[in-house]
């Protein structure tokens, strides 16, 4: 993917990522073609090429340019902090709450088109350049939990979704905050 500064290219980029939103809103992703989504955005597929390798490209670039959440956890005061991480985890469920639910469209094109797994990428990709998320780690022990938090949150997203996003941000923080501290307790089924 093409992450240069030529305007030309970069105005491109957002051409091409506006016309596959319209066609992903006239029919399903797996039938879009480069093609399709060239004649769309009104450029040469050399210059498609040029910018992107791949449809999945586009969607990332889409997730970075307009739908980007990068935790910030370095606001909170450092009264504030638990040495175990708590506040941090619940500030991290509250961040990713809102966000599901101010992008609830976008997740809900994603779920419905089967490319939701892109979504795990860019969640990756804003907790591993996030300087406050698990600071007092190793850098390998950082990317670990980052894959684990981002699989995680990218699963409830999903899962927000199939259950008609009804979740309110208060219950969905406190539902990601639970499942990823351990904390919820399943009940077992009933036995008839």
């Amino acid at each position: 993917m093409y992450c240069g500064s030529n305007k030309t290219a970069l105005a491109s980029q957002r051409q091409i990522a506006q016309a596959l939103m319209r066609l992903i809103n006239q029919k399903p992703y797996a039938q879009i073609t480069i093609s399709e989504l060239c004649r769309e955005a009104g450029i040469s597929r050399q210059t498609f090429y040029t910018l992107f390798t791949s449809r999945e490209n586009v969607v990332i670039f889409t997730l970075q340019a307009q739908y980007c959440y990068t935790p910030d956890l370095e606001r909170e005061a450092p009264a504030e902090r638990a040495d175990d991480g708590e506040c941090g985890v619940m500030q991290l469920c509250r961040g990713y709450s809102e966000y599901f639910i101010r992008n609830r469209s976008m997740l809900e094109i994603l779920v419905e088109n089967r490319i939701d797994h892109l979504l795990y990428d860019s969640i990756y990709e804003a907790l591993d350049s996030c300087c406050g998320f698990l600071a007092n780690l190793e850098p390998c022990q950082r990317r670990y939990a980052a894959g684990f938090y981002a699989g995680g949150l990218a699963s409830i997203a999903k899962m927000y979704v199939r259950e008609g996003c009804k979740c309110t941000s208060g219950e969905l923080a406190q539902l990601m905050y639970s499942l990823i501290t351990g904390r919820v307790c399943f009940a077992s089924p009933r036995q008839k």
